[in-house]
């Protein structure tokens, strides 16, 4: 099971995310706001705010990676109280990210049970764990982060989600 590609997906979306954050950033100071009013956002009373949905993109991508390799994964305190803060531990799981390479997860078989923390005596194989558990939330979290922004009136698009693409003439 090769999983390296996923996380080096990780790693550019959430580099993606940081450039939404940035536009984020410009568009408050351009309005005359705090771009801080943005870390409670939520599109509904019951949902989880703009700050949870980054901290769980960053959580689920470094908690992948992690589990796959039997790696330690950094911990967070969840402490952030500002747009920047958000920034920076978006930073520490690029970095943390980054420093996988293929061969880490050369071992990692389909079927091979990984223990999930939350769930005392569970567990899921790999290969379910990775593509019906991991992807999918990053992503939910990911987007959800994104419409957040994009709801408050931040100028972004989907080639903003997406970044920067390799094309080229053929």
């Amino acid at each position: 099971m090769d999983a390296y590609p996923v996380v080096k997906q990780f790693a550019r979306t959430l580099r993606n995310l940081d450039a939404v954050l940035d536009k984020a950033a410009k568009h408050a100071e351009a309005r005359k706001f705090d771009v801080n009013n943005f870390f409670g956002a939520r599109l509904y009373p019951d949902m989880l705010p703009f700050a949870f949905q980054v901290r769980n993109s960053c959580d689920t991508a470094k908690s992948a990676a992690a589990f796959l390799t039997g790696k330690e994964a950094p911990k967070h305190e969840d402490s952030e109280k500002t747009v920047p803060e958000l920034r920076e531990r978006i930073a520490k799981c690029v970095a943390y990210l980054d420093t996988f390479t293929p061969a880490d997860f050369a071992g990692v078989k389909p079927d091979a049970m990984i223990k999930l923390p939350n769930r005392p005596g569970k567990g899921i194989p790999a290969a379910e764990y990775l593509y019906a558990r991991q992807i999918p939330n990053f992503f939910f979290h990911v987007t959800t982060a994104y419409n957040l922004l994009r709801h408050g009136g931040v100028e972004i698009g989907k080639s903003d989600y997406l970044g920067p693409l390799g094309f080229v003439d053929l």
